[in-house]
């Protein structure tokens, strides 16, 4: 069957699994089940509206990240991490596409439950970052877990929380499900190099994305047929995209698609947020082809997530309980 041309990134309505629900709506359960396969089946990529993290958390998490990225950057290298998963990337620091000449202009400042150390926030100066960090990392479990429920369910598995069961330690040093936040500052004085872009095209690494936006746009998503398709703010969603873990467990079956966020062609002098957490799976897990088709050969996700780093920083994990 030829795949499906899509042109925008879906809207789906997640109220029948809403975080303010314990049970699914039988009625609309199914419609779910159905849309959200029908998604990551075509461009990889949708947006859940009525999901039930209160906006308060999310608003608050933008807010302290923008009072971060805005303090002068000796303080922010203070908090540069000793590995991968946690700490500050000042500008130029990381090009998620290593074919690109030069590295990305954005920062960064990714949070890792398991390094909370208070030499790694600047605690003096703005002590609320890390509870803000901590609080939308906390809330975004459940609903990441519930999408990998739905997940199991299109995909017609035999145990329905097969994936929920290899993200047990989210959280812990058996985990590197990590919160981002990202800031792209103003270029109105930066001297932009030929070809360089806010964020190049890559696929994400792990199992989902749960991506919060402000409201600038820049987000581009690349269809199967590559085209290149916006993905702007909307009011109330959360963007969700497949990782290469994913398609990988799932023999091709969901599509992992490229994004990016290139330099705009005008108002550049305008700054931009967004908020990703990246939900991986156990650092222990084996990655083995749900349909036993081998078409992956199996390793460990640890593994892959440290082949897949070294192509955009120098960091790498050592040690698989790090």
């Amino acid at each position: 069957m030829p795949a499906i041309m899509v042109d925008a990134v879906p809207i789906i309505d997640f109220s029948a699994y809403s975080l303010d629900r314990e049970s699914p709506d039988p009625e609309g359960f199914q419609k779910l089940i159905d849309d959200v396969h029908q998604a990551l089946t075509t461009i990889g990529f949708m947006y859940l509206k009525n999901f039930g993290i209160p906006a308060q958390k999310i608003n608050d998490a933008f807010a302290y990240s923008k009072m971060f990225f805005s303090l002068p950057l000796d303080e922010k290298m203070t908090c540069v991490g000793e590995h991968c998963f946690h700490g500050y990337y000042q500008m130029e620091k990381e090009g998620l596409n290593p074919d690109r000449p030069y590295k990305d202009l954005k920062e960064c400042f990714n949070y890792c439950p398991f390094s909370d150390s208070p030499q790694m926030y600047p605690e003096k100066s703005l002590p609320e970052f890390q509870k803000c960090m901590s609080g939308l990392f906390n809330a975004a479990i459940p609903l990441h877990n519930r999408v990998l429920e739905i997940m199991a369910r299109g995909l017609n598995l035999e145990n329905p929380f097969y994936f929920v069961e290899r993200h047990r330690w989210v959280g812990t040093k058996q985990s590197q499900t990590t919160l981002r936040t990202l800031y792209y500052p103003s270029l109105a004085d930066v001297k932009i190099k030929e070809d360089q872009v806010r964020c190049g095209e890559h696929c994400d690494y792990g199992g989902i994305t749960l991506l919060f936006q402000d409201k600038q746009p820049g987000l581009e998503v690349e269809n199967v047929h590559g085209k290149w398709i916006p993905a702007p703010p909307i009011e109330g969603t959360v963007v969700v995209n497949i990782g290469e873990i994913m398609q990988m467990w799932t023999s091709d079956k969901l599509i992992a698609c490229k994004h990016r966020v290139m330099v705009p062609a005008d108002h550049i002098d305008l700054d931009r947020q967004s908020i990703a957490f990246f939900g991986n799976p156990d650092n222990d897990a084996v990655l083995e082809c749900i349909d036993q088709s081998n078409k992956y050969p199996p390793t460990t996700i640890i593994d892959l997530l440290n082949m897949k780093y070294e192509q955009t920083t120098t960091k790498k994990l050592n040690s698989r309980t790090y």
